[in-house]
């Protein structure tokens, strides 16, 4: 079995593309934990018309009362995969893994992710 170079080439900048686009996504896990914890605040003082508190409101009529320890713990252990990336979001809020749909970049816009679910984007790419 011979190995053609064009497709290992081919695959490499693949690899090396789906490898920034999953550090991209889970440098955003932390940053939804503090919008969590910021809705969690929110709610909890009376302030229900920030969209982070009625994010927490809706996780509550869902069944899924959201705490401060479990977003975080939700937030650690985001790892989306190649092929199977999910929102950042509806997993630190919901626990939902959620697939995000991925639009390539053009000459106004980098790469995003959007979430249908909740509605997030997110920028995949610095490109």
């Amino acid at each position: 079995m011979t190995s053609d170079p064009m497709n290992t080439r081919s695959t490499l900048v693949d690899r090396a593309h789906a490898d920034k686009r999953l550090a991209a996504l889970m440098r955003q896990a932390p940053i939804e934990f503090a919008r969590a914890v910021y809705g969690i605040n929110d709610h909890a003082g009376g302030r229900t018309d920030t969209m982070a508190a009625r994010e927490v409101a809706r996780a509550q009529r869902q069944g899924m009362p959201l705490t401060e320890e479990r977003a975080e713990q939700r937030a650690r252990a985001y790892l989306p995969t190649v092929g199977q990336e999910h929102c950042p979001r509806c997993w630190v809020v919901y626990g939902q893994k959620t697939p995000l749909r991925f639009r390539e970049a053009d000459e106004e816009r980098p790469e995003s992710a959007a979430c249908h679910a909740c509605g997030a984007e997110y920028a995949t790419s610095l490109d």
